[in-house]
């Protein structure tokens, strides 16, 4: 976010305080440059590799292999983009808070701000969701998406999103580089407490979502669905449930002749991901099991949901014991 060089003189005048009035020494600074340069390059390389891959998929479709290529995509950004960009954001506020250099003193800082805001922004409300719906269609589907609209609008849009995302952050690289404008009027300093409390709400806001991700949802997708023999059980309409984070999931599976022949969804989210997440259950039509895995993209709505066909199974009475 923030060029690391000396930056006692950036105003022309005496040099301003920081935000924090503690300021990094040098060695720290150029630690702190290091890092924020490499996830800007974690960042584009990640941005090379989505598209890549997508355009790969587009140029040379094979159903066999697309579900494990849409998965690496949805890795990619899980893991490398999502991270990449916190970081980016939390060592560029580092740089506003505890170098001269600010956040908006000068033009150029504020305008990389403005673009680091709207990519802030772009990726949980406009990427993310395009990433896990190709994820979950093509894994729903076994790769046979050939000529699916859905599934093509969503690939172009990720692609879309990727060299915009590119091109955005070669654009603040550029702007860092070159520093085109000088200072910004005087304005009315903010209290060093107010800007110090909104930097922790970011840093908070940044930590809570990680932690949502990585250890509260993690946790509640890994333990496995316990699977059911149909065969076992009557005939019959059965309902069952499952809770996550306070929203309960619920379910009635028809078994007949030894066999899944419907689930019918009674309640889940209203959201898009629970829209994908119930392409899982329609994979359970005519088995004899319910060891079918969740669709990626939207593993825990639809492990949920899964869990709810479990529960209904469990919870079915068993065909009586030949005399």
């Amino acid at each position: 976010m923030i060029d690391s060089a000396n930056t006692s003189g950036v105003t022309g005048d005496a040099p301003a305080e920081t935000v924090s009035g503690w300021a990094l020494g040098k060695r720290a600074r150029r630690i702190l440059l290091a890092l924020h340069i490499t996830l800007t390059c974690v960042w584009l390389g990640a941005l090379a590799v989505t598209m890549l891959l997508v355009g790969a998929q587009q140029a040379h479709p094979v159903a066999a292999w697309r579900p494990g290529l849409d998965r690496a995509v949805l890795l990619v950004h899980d893991t490398l983009i999502v991270n990449a960009s916190y970081g980016f954001i939390l060592t560029g506020l580092l740089f506003s808070l505890f170098t001269t250099w600010g956040a908006f003193r000068l033009w150029w800082v504020s305008l990389k701000w403005i673009l680091l805001a709207g990519l802030g922004l772009a990726l949980p409300l406009w990427v993310a969701p395009h990433v896990s719906a190709m994820s979950a269609l093509s894994d729903a589907m076994s790769g046979e998406v050939s000529g699916q609209a859905a599934y093509a609008a969503h690939a172009q849009a990720v692609m879309l999103a990727s060299a915009l995302q590119a091109a955005v952050l070669v654009g603040i690289v550029a702007i860092s580089v070159f520093k085109p404008w000088g200072p910004r009027p005087a304005l009315r300093q903010w209290p060093r407490a107010v800007a110090l409390g909104i930097a922790a709400l970011v840093v908070v806001a940044v930590g809570g979502n990680l932690w949502v991700q990585n250890v509260q949802l993690e946790g509640y997708r890994q333990p496995p669905v316990t699977a059911v023999d149909v065969g076992a059980l009557r005939d019959g309409s059965y309902e069952g449930q499952d809770t996550q984070a306070g929203f309960v999931y619920r379910v009635r599976v028809r078994v007949a002749a030894g066999r899944i022949e419907r689930v019918e969804v009674l309640s889940t989210r209203d959201s898009d991901y629970a829209r994908l997440a119930a392409l899982s259950i329609d994979k359970l039509a005519g088995r004899a099991h319910n060891d079918v895995d969740a669709i990626s993209g939207a593993t825990t709505t639809s492990k949920a949901l899964l869990r709810a066909v479990s529960d209904a199974l469990q919870h079915a009475p068993r065909r009586e014991a030949p005399p």
